[in-house]
This record gives C-alpha cells, structure tokens and sequence, in this order.
C-alpha cells in the first residue's frame, strides 16, 4: 500500500521497510495521551493492518497532576478499548521519587516511566517474540535534548542526543518537526489530551522550550536543522572513537576478568588523550555496567595517575579501586569501600 503522508511514509521506510520491525513483533506505544504519542498510535494502528504485528499502549500515570492526570489515564483507557488495543497501565509516585533520591520531578518522572518500560518489555519478551516500545520524542524534542545536555556540562555523548533505537526502544518520530504532527493530527481529526504543566517554566525543559528556543528561531529559523545536522556529525565522530578505543583497548589490556582489568601502562600513556578517555570509561562500564556518578574529573585523575613517575592509587565510584603498579594500571571492583575501611582501621 502507498500512503501519501509523509510522517507515516518516513516510518514505513526507515523501520518496516528496513525490516527492523516485522510481521509478529510486539510493538508497544508509550502512550500518554498528548498529541505526540495520539499521532504514532494513530499511524501505528493504519500500520498494523498491512505489517500484521501485535500492537500494545502502555500509560505511565505519575501521580503528579491529580484529576487531570486521570482525567488523561481515562481517556487513554477509553480510546484503547474502542479500537481493541491492550493497553498496560501503571501508577508510580513521581513526587516521592524524587524526593527520596534528590532528583528533579522531571528526571525522577523519567527514570520511572522507563523502569515500567522495561518491566513490561520484560514481561512480553519472554515468549521469544521481538518486542519493542516507541516512544513520540520528535526533531523539537532532539534539540532541547541536545540543549539541555550541553548546559549540564555533557561531553561529545551528550551532543548525540537521543537515539532513533536504543536497545528495545525505538523513536521513529525523532525527525519529524512538531509542525507535521500538528498537521496530521489535524487532517485526521484524532483527540488528544494537553498537559497544563506544558507551560510551567519551572521545568527545565519548558523553560527551554519557551524561553531559549522559541527565540533562537528568532535569530535563525533554520537553528533546529543545524543543532541536528552537528548532533550526527558528533555521532559520526564519536562512532570513529569508539571503534578506535574498542582496538586499542583489547591491544593494551594484559589481563581482565569480572573483577580486574589490567593495563599496559607504557602502551597506555602512549595514546592520545582522547582516546585514553573513552578506553577508561569502557573499563569502567565493563566493571559497573554504568558510567553514571563516573565523571570527567575521574578520568583526569586516573590520566594524571599514569603519568606520575612514582606509584599511586585512587579510590573511585561503586567501590572500584585504580592502582599503579610498575608497568601497568590495575582497575578492580571491590566488595567493600576499600577507603572507607582503610579510615575506620
């Protein structure tokens, strides 16, 4: 079938067409009832009768608005029942998060909503069946993204931006301007609900949205085209530096197993900066499985380390330990907060 809509077009040809998605999966639409997600549920839904996948909703309620947030959860109950789509609806308490872990309600919303994610794709997945859950960030959303990140003082990482696929998630919308969701949502009469805390400047990213970006357009009209067009070619160069790392990593590491990784400390100190970098936060990651509360000072402390005549040691995050040891540097992942016993002995 040949659609005339270019949103529904682009899907088609970047993740049906590419055979990321196909006949059978498990496609669910993280569904919050705004006009974003309303237009991916209303072309995923056109999707389904051609492609022949299962389609699912999931609503995240975060507890956060009251009546108009269940005002929203019920819309989106009702709209799934009456086109026979299954829809998972899960309740968290966004506020105490963020309260309890120090975080802003934005990132504290986040963090659940994407842990309800998984425990669904979990729950799904387990019938061997290729299940994936998209989300309606679109190019508007790319830009704060990318904004957002550089004023919190974010690395080459955070200029990416968010990924069209990561893992099982998919935002087949990440390239699409708010303009044209406007526009179908429109032509194709579809309802959908709007958040009031939308115009809360209070939150970062409305800040941003309302008072930065709006008049960047000012200036130039075209800035959304070029923050993303510098967004991939970061990504480009960053592709390039990790697959160099990645190389001169497994040229250099002498020994490594769970709970160790050591080091060529000559072969090390030879490499240029950026790449003794990345090669770092990939031992990190390879230890931890997270580079988070890992930051930049890290690194530097760990470079400065190697290029002490003498031997030293550091005492890191999640209790890693980095020692200088003649000839190498040994990162190892301890069980126990190697200075916090060293101060009570």
């Amino acid at each position: 079938m040949i659609y005339n809509d270019f949103i529904l077009d682009n899907i088609l040809d970047n993740y049906f067409d590419t055979n990321i998605i196909k006949q059978h999966d498990n496609v669910i639409i993280a569904l919050s009832g705004g006009i974003d997600s309303m237009c991916l549920f209303d072309i995923m839904f056109k999707l389904k009768s051609e492609i022949n996948y299962n389609l699912y909703a999931i609503h995240v309620n975060h507890g956060i608005r009251g009546l108009e947030a269940e005002g929203d959860e019920n819309f989106v109950r009702k709209y799934c029942k009456d086109f026979n789509i299954k829809l998972f609806v899960s309740k968290v308490d966004a506020i105490s998060f963020s309260k309890n872990n120090n975080l802003t309600l934005e990132e504290a919303g986040r963090i659940l909503r994407y842990k309800e994610f998984d425990n669904l794709y979990q729950k799904l997945k387990k019938k061997n069946i290729n299940t994936f859950i998209l989300t309606a960030h679109h190019k508007k959303d790319q830009v704060e993204t990318i904004l957002h990140n550089i004023i919190r003082g974010s690395g080459l990482k955070g200029l990416c931006g968010m990924s069209n696929i990561k893992k099982y998630i998919i935002r087949p919308m990440l390239n699409i301007s708010k303009n044209d969701i406007e526009k179908y949502v429109e032509t194709n009469n579809i309802p959908y609900r709007t958040d009031s805390t939308n115009d809360d400047i209070n939150f970062t990213r409305n800040y941003l949205r309302k008072e930065i970006i709006n008049k960047l357009y000012t200036i130039n009209n075209k800035f959304d085209d070029h923050i993303i067009m510098l967004s991939n070619q970061v990504k480009d160069v960053t592709d390039y530096i990790n697959n160099v790392s990645n190389y001169i990593y497994n040229y250099i590491c002498i020994e490594k197993d769970k709970t160790k990784i050591i080091i060529d400390l000559k072969k090390f100190n030879d490499v240029h900066i950026a790449i003794k970098s990345n090669i770092i936060k990939i031992i990190f990651n390879e230890l931890v499985d997270t580079l988070k509360d890992f930051a930049n000072v890290h690194i530097l402390d760990i470079i400065n380390l190697c290029n002490k005549e003498k031997g030293g040691h550091l005492d890191l995050p999640y209790n890693i330990t980095v020692d200088k040891i003649k000839n190498t540097i040994i990162f190892k992942k301890n069980k126990i907060n190697i200075s916090m016993s060293r101060r009570k002995k």
